[in-house]
């Protein structure tokens, strides 16, 4: 296990962005902790970042886990009307939308989304870092 320091907020995106299918993917420099994007945007990016073990792929997490992430959530509110609608909303086609349309309505409830998505996804960040023997300082 080696030490590195790591932007947190970048390896979270990386995760949870999937713009592989897009681009050409996610990795992280080693050497340097940077979370990198391969993208015929970016004219900085290494030319080996794909073939060289210095940079390691990111992938982003599935969509299955992402969804466990909001039933989990619905799943440790209180039984209320907004509770219910959330639970509704997951069981609609694109639950993702319907989920973020139906906590619109419910400012409160929203703001406690998002710091328990924030802290679902360094879970699975810090995971991410035990599987590759990494042992993360976040910056």
């Amino acid at each position: 296990m080696f030490n590195l320091k790591i932007k947190r907020d970048d390896l979270i995106e990386a995760l949870s962005n999937n713009l592989d299918s897009l681009h050409g993917g996610w990795f992280l420099d080693t050497e340097t902790g940077a979370v990198l994007l391969n993208s015929d945007a970016i004219d900085d990016l290494p030319e080996d970042v794909e073939d060289n073990p210095r940079y390691l792929t990111i992938e982003c997490i599935d969509s299955h886990v992402a969804f466990t992430i909001m039933t989990d959530f619905v799943a440790e509110l209180n039984d209320s009307k907004e509770t219910r609608r959330l639970a509704e909303a997951l069981s609609r086609p694109k639950p993702f939308r319907q989920f973020k349309d139906t906590l619109v309505a419910y400012p409160k409830l929203r703001e406690a989304w998002f710091a328990y998505e924030e802290a679902a996804y360094l879970r699975l960040a810090e995971r991410w870092c035990d599987h590759n023997g990494i042992e993360a300082e976040w910056i």
